[in-house]
């Protein structure tokens, strides 16, 4: 756990805010940061003892998860295992923007449900490169490109994908070697990709990401090789938050 520290002074300028704690070195934010406003009107209605937590990452983190994450030497931690940088930054996202922290951890422990470790170092890559949307449930969301009647863009006959469609196929007939980029398996992507291939409707669709098998190793991150999909709605724009809010169907 983090060593408790309490507000003693601070300076507001139009550029940034500094705060002096009882120990250690001032706190600078800047007014780019998201919390900089926030920051400010604790200050402004002199909330001293809301202050530390505000400012401090790692405070926040811990109290906002019940410790659940901690954070140790500059690393976050869960159930004493490292998050991987992507899944880090993600947390520090949830916690800029105070949004509660489940869908992180389900999407953590579905993670490590994932049979093989390539893909899910794969899928760390996958989030960096990308804005990702976790659903509540621990699962994310992912674009495809199809046909106007709703048959897959690549054969037109092999995968329809209406809405409300759990598309699968076995996994060991789904290529795991990410060299490999154009293969055997269920494709989705990021937005940038999927919006630029064939097809005429673009859908989101929900994966597991224990269900994840390769993320090709060129088109910089952005497709991916999964056994299962779950068809959510036609969309003509990505969408936009960390945690996906539409009404979703469970994925099995």
């Amino acid at each position: 756990m983090q060593t408790l520290k309490f507000y003693k002074d601070h300076l507001i300028t139009p550029r940034n805010l500094v705060v002096v704690f009882d120990h250690g070195p001032p706190v600078t934010v800047l007014n780019n940061n998201s919390r900089f406003e926030y920051i400010a009107d604790l200050l402004r209605k002199e909330s001293f003892d809301d202050v530390p937590e505000a400012v401090d990452k790692a405070l926040a983190i811990e109290k906002q998860t019940k410790g659940k994450f901690t954070v140790v030497n500059g690393t976050v931690e869960i159930d004493g295992e490292t998050l991987p940088k992507s899944l880090s930054d993600k947390l520090l996202e949830f916690v800029d923007n105070m949004l509660e922290t489940g869908p992180l951890e389900r999407f953590w422990g579905n993670l490590k449900e994932n049979p093989t470790q390539s893909a899910r170092e794969d899928l760390f890559s996958f989030l960096e490169a990308n804005r990702v949307a976790l659903t509540v449930d621990g699962c994310f969301i992912a674009y495809k490109k199809v046909r106007d009647d709703w048959w897959d863009s690549y054969t037109g006959k092999t995968y329809k994908n209406v809405p409300g469609t759990l598309v699968k196929m076995d996994r060991n007939k789904v290529d795991s070697d990410r060299r490999n980029t154009c293969s055997a398996g269920l494709h989705v992507a990021a937005w940038e990709y999927a919006s630029g291939f064939t097809g005429n409707r673009i859908v989101e669709v929900k994966v597991n990401p224990r269900d994840v098998v390769a993320v090709p190793e060129d088109y910089q991150n952005q497709k991916m090789r999964v056994c299962q999909y779950l068809i959510l709605r036609q969309t003509n724009q990505p969408y936009d938050g960390s945690i996906y809010e539409p009404a979703i169907f469970n994925l099995k």
